[in-house]
């Protein structure tokens, strides 16, 4: 059974308020059994208002003795009639008689808006401020015959600022009082308080507070994405929670209609340093970390009259979003990282044994389901949110470390040349921190027996292919890990391409590749360059898709297309084929210069270690190769040998890629040998399209030969034209071959491998 309370007041009631709605969610094991007043007043009339019983003793006229002793008699009657514990004056304006300190005796509190023996009386605050002093308070002490000088039980510090008026003092004092009157009344009630025999301290009895003190539900809010916080906070107060909150958070909640402590309230300072330092404070720290397993820290919480949070609710300033706010300066940019906020979501997750963190909106139906439910969150769901949280505050770090460096370089900030920074010589990190955001998790990896799920990198540019910025698709299946792959290689290999054109991918190479005059015609050659392997292969386009392309495209059997667009009528067709997946990019036939490659935009995994390159998407220029034959390749054979080399960087090494007349007509990818890749690429030259295709065809090889052998293999089968990157130590008998034969041969300079 509750302890019943009295409670004494004169003005609007803000603290009886407080007591009230601490006993009604149960966390002050209290019932209000009486409210009087010395006058008619808003906290009385709000008492009936709840169903409380009132009593109004008016004052006795000043200076009429018998009439004042009436009034202690009636008031001490009459409160004692109730059997109350403890009488609680609560803002009552009137000096306690005889009569009511004999009957309640250590047993009756006060409260003043001072830190006591300074300034007592009725202008504690108006007094302090004439005073000029830099702190004032808040002060509960046991009443005796004097003058505000009884006992004290409990004092809070309050800062006065050099703008305070009364007004504004008056408002942090009363936060203070809402919170640290019912503590007073707590510890009374649980007997944790006791007074030295013939002295005035008072002592708390830490371990009893700890031990018979109910621990009030209290949730901590400070989020900046608002979606779902107002019916979360609704089932959160339903459940006898406290919302304790800040800024826009509590605005959010108030506008909801729901009650909030502001965290100003909480720690007894305002915010300042526009709003930097907030929450960085340890009665908020401390109710966070407190692990209430452990006795002494229960202890220590009581003794610092500090309630533990039992929820924390909190994600971060959007400083990705920010970031990609076209113009941001750097200045504002760094105003968006967060502080107060990861440091709680990490000290929350630490003391996931005591605390729930929720740092998802997703997350708030299943916590509150869990609340409702079970009357708790279970150590499952803690422990998950736990590492939930881990991963936020870690990606949130991770996208900071990856913006800041460039931004700060722009700016003009003058780093060094130290490994990692913008401008260094060496431009990797000593560590290289990443967070990635899952995007979705795919039915199984490269085969079926394998797991696997599609991340995105956070930050990464458009330019980097079709899944850069999540890569919904417009029709279609859920991708696959090798619809992934093979749509990526057949973007990276269109964006090298020009005009009208067109690349279909099978397992990441280039089967088929044109550039022609329209698109259709691209598809036509494209097509012809290896119909077999274009089975159930990916297609890549440079232009919107027409209606043309796409009937020919619906013919055969294809697994994803990639295309800068699709026409109306395109997509009727290609609809018909349900089970296709249509992706689209506008970076594909662009003639935009994408920026120059992220030197960590390549990553794999190479047993144990973590292999990082820049991707090999810079252009190559002709105009930079160099002839080493007599003979000059064509205008003709120049433009394959240009079209073979782009398409060559996409296909696995060793690699040969032979082209006639602005088509791909044969390949050799993948081989142990240069010569063995030579021979396949002529095979299905001669297999698709006969021996006198290679009459005239150009040849690009993504590295040097290393002997004339593969050289011969094509100089046999007719092909006239050779492009590779040269440095081979016999390079001058595999130019001699060339020459020899009457061929054209230039070096590029550049390698391709793609392992």
């Amino acid at each position: 059974m509750a302890h019943r309370i009295v409670v004494g007041v004169s003005g609007t009631g803000s603290n009886l308020r407080a007591l009230h709605a601490l006993a009604s969610r149960c966390a002050l094991d209290a019932e209000i059994a009486l409210v009087f007043a010395d006058r008619p007043c808003a906290a009385l009339d709000w008492a009936v208002e709840q169903g409380l019983e009132t009593l109004l003793v008016p004052a006795a006229p000043r200076g009429d003795d018998a009439a004042r002793a009436e009034e202690d008699r009636v008031l001490a009657e009459s409160v004692a009639a109730v059997s109350p514990e403890l009488v609680v004056l609560a803002g009552y304006m009137r000096i306690t008689g005889p009569a009511m300190l004999a009957a309640f005796a250590d047993r009756m509190m006060n409260l003043h808006p001072a830190l006591l023996p300074a300034f007592p009386g009725a202008h504690g605050v108006a007094e302090a401020l004439a005073a000029g002093v830099r702190v004032t308070g808040v002060t509960v002490h046991f009443v005796d015959a004097s003058l505000d000088g009884g006992p004290i039980i409990v004092q809070e510090a309050v800062p006065v600022l050099p703008d305070d008026t009364e007004e504004t003092l008056f408002e942090r004092i009363h936060a203070v009082e809402h919170r640290l009157l019912p503590r007073a009344v707590g510890l009374f009630l649980a007997g944790a308080l006791s007074i030295e025999k013939g002295g005035r301290a008072v002592r708390i009895d830490a371990t009893k507070a700890a031990a018979k003190m109910p621990v009030p539900r209290r949730a901590l809010l400070s989020v900046s994405d608002k979606s779902g916080l107002a019916e979360f906070g609704a089932g959160l107060v339903r459940l006898g929670f406290e919302l304790v909150s800040t800024g826009g958070t509590a605005r959010a909640l108030r506008a909801a209609g729901l009650p909030v402590t502001d965290v100003a309230a909480v720690t007894g300072f305002p915010e300042m340093l526009d709003g930097r330092v907030k929450t960085l404070h340890p009665r908020i720290h401390a109710g966070i970390l407190a692990d209430r397993r452990v006795a002494a820290h229960r202890e220590q919480l009581a003794a610092a009259a500090i309630d533990p949070f039992e929820l924390v609710v909190v994600n971060l300033y959007p400083f990705a979003a920010a970031a990609e706010r076209p113009g941001i300066a750097l200045e504002d940019l760094v105003e968006e990282i967060d502080i107060g906020g990861p440091s709680m979501v990490r000290a929350a997750a630490k003391n996931h044994a005591s605390v729930a963190i929720v740092t998802s909106p997703a997350r708030y139906e299943s916590v509150l389901g869990a609340l409702e439910r079970d009357g708790r969150v279970g150590e499952g769901l803690r422990s998950a949110l736990a590492v939930e949280a881990f991963r936020h505050t870690g990606a949130y770090d991770a996208r900071i470390a990856a913006e800041l460096p460039g931004r700060m370089a722009t700016e003009g900030c003058g780093l060094p040349d130290e490994p990692g920074l913008p401008g260094a010589t060496d431009p990797y990190p000593p560590i290289l921190v990443m967070g990635l955001e899952k995007v979705e998790t795919l039915r199984y990896g490269e085969n079926p027996h394998q797991q696997a799920a599609r991340y995105r990198r956070p930050g990464t540019s458009k330019w980097a292919g079709p899944f850069a910025l999540g890569g919904s698709i417009l029709q279609g299946k859920a991708l696959s890990y090798n619809n992934v792959l093979d749509a990526s290689g057949a973007y990276n290999i269109a964006r090298q391409l020009r005009g009208p054109a067109v690349v279909i991918v099978k397992h990441t190479n280039p089967c088929g590749a044109a550039e022609r005059s329209t698109l259709a015609e691209a598809w036509q050659d494209a097509l012809a360059g290896d119909p077999a392997s274009a089975y159930g292969g990916v297609v890549a386009l440079t232009r919107e898709v027409d209606a043309a392309t796409a009937a020919g495209m619906a013919s055969i059997f294809l697994e994803v297309i990639v295309a800068p667009a699709y026409s109306g009528a395109a997509r009727e067709i290609l609809a018909k084929k349900p089970n296709l997946r249509l992706l689209e990019d506008s970076a594909l036939g662009s003639d935009k210069v994408a920026p120059p490659p992220d030197p960590l935009g390549s990553l794999r995994i190479a047993g144990g270690a973590v292999l990082v390159t820049a991707p090999d998407v810079l252009p190559d220029d002709p105009t930079t190769w160099h002839k080493v034959t007599s003979r000059a390749p064509s205008a003709a054979e120049l433009r394959d040998l240009d079209l073979a080399w782009r398409l060559c960087r996409g296909v696995v090494s060793n690699a040969i890629v032979l082209v006639k007349d602005g088509m791909e007509i044969g390949l050799g990818s993948g081989q142990t040998s240069r010569v063995d890749a030579a021979r396949q690429a002529v095979a299905k030259a001669i297999a698709f399209h006969g021996a006198d295709s290679l009459n005239g065809a150009a040849c690009a090889s993504d590295a040097f030969y290393p002997f004339p052998d593969a050289v011969e293999v094509c100089l046999e089968a007719g092909v006239t034209a050779y492009a590779q990157p040269g440095g081979s130590i016999r390079d001058a008998e595999v130019i001699a071959v060339a020459e020899a034969a009457g061929a054209a041969m230039v070096v590029t300079g550049v390698r391709h491998f793609r392992h």
